[in-house]
């Protein structure tokens, strides 16, 4: 039995990745019964659609949802990643992949890499990455799926993570979502309504007239924030003196040779590189400072760089480094003065 004064109604702002992955999350550890979650977005005004590279915890995130993976493997032309190779960030030519996991395993209760140090201090040369299974797997392009019945096994301890095509992953949630109950509506904000007097947000006026009220906002509309920004002023701490890239510019080539089960990130005069293998396509983007070099520079470099002829025209986009003052402003369940505003971008 629901509490009388529980959210009744959420309502989603901006879809992509960050809104529908918030939509399916909603749907599937609520009662649709007992709460409706509507999710509104703009094919005019569409996403970001850069995020193809992931974590493992992406891992945990498709498991709780319940989530067969060949079915997403295949839906979202996903890859499997064991790390992230990086290349030029030391010194020109040089490289090192980051692995997902340990390095080797614990020799008498000690991490390996002690023992390592110890014999490194007395000449031994054999690198610490020659002992990772993931670096192992990334230099020869392979994959295997972790071991889970056995935890002797050498198997057992490969981690990993996906690359996938984000708008294909924003779309399969969205079926997961509506699925559920999840109500998509068309359309974009053209006004924010306040409570008079706790300046609470109670409803979105679209541009077609329509109205979405609701006791619950979610803002998933990227660097705008909408809501928990422009409304609410909840204010943005700058982080760009200690970070100060500043642009990206994004393009998809032709996949070109085997799949490799890793992200490449390659340092630049002014910023880094980065290449996704995909199934059907390579995704690559170029992060820098625009103080260091120009957005046509930027380009340049990028498109000459690329492994195969680029199949969209390169996107570019303008951001600042930092985060939200606030993530919960000025929203919530009016009956017990609640305050749950938050933002997720993605």
């Amino acid at each position: 039995m629901s509490h009388p004064d529980a959210i009744k109604s959420v309502v989603i702002l901006g879809g992509g990745t960050a809104g529908w992955m918030a939509a399916a999350t909603l749907a599937h550890v609520l009662d649709a019964n007992r709460l409706s979650v509507t999710l509104i977005e703009s094919e005019q005004i569409g996403t970001v659609g850069v995020g193809e590279a992931t974590i493992p915890p992406i891992l945990l995130f498709n498991q709780m949802l319940g989530i067969d993976e060949n079915a997403f493997i295949r839906e979202t032309k996903a890859t499997f990643k064991l790390g992230i190779e990086f290349v030029n960030w030391g010194g020109l030519g040089e490289s090192y992949i980051h692995p997902f996991g340990d390095f080797a395993t614990d020799v008498e209760t000690l991490p390996m890499h002690h023992h390592w140090l110890r014999a490194k201090a007395s000449g031994y040369n054999r690198d610490l990455f020659d002992f990772s299974l993931m670096v192992q797997a990334c230099r020869r392009n392979r994959f295997v799926h972790p071991v889970k019945n056995n935890p002797r096994s050498v198997l057992a301890g490969v981690h990993y993570a996906y690359q996938f095509d984000a708008g294909l992953y924003a779309a399969y949630l969205r079926n997961y979502a509506e699925q559920r109950g999840v109500k998509r509506v068309e359309g974009r904000v053209e006004t924010v309504s306040q409570h008079p007097e706790t300046g609470h947000v109670e409803a979105l006026q679209l541009d077609n007239g329509q109205q979405v009220s609701g006791e619950f906002f979610i803002d998933c509309s990227g660097f705008r924030g909408l809501l928990i920004e422009q409304t609410l002023k909840a204010g943005y701490e700058n982080w760009s003196g200690w970070l100060p890239v500043d642009r990206a510019i994004a393009v998809p080539c032709e996949k070109t040779g085997p799949v490799i089960p890793y992200t490449r990130s390659t340092a630049r005069d002014a910023g880094w590189q980065w290449r996704i293998p995909l199934q059907h396509r390579t995704g690559n983007g170029h992060v820098y400072c625009s103080e260091f070099v120009s957005d046509d520079e930027a380009q340049e470099a990028l498109m000459r760089s690329l492994d195969g002829a680029p199949t969209a025209d390169p996107k570019r986009l303008r951001f600042q480094t930092g985060h939200r003052r606030k993530f919960f402003d000025k929203n919530g369940n009016f009956k017990t003065g609640k305050s749950v505003q938050f933002t997720a971008e993605m």
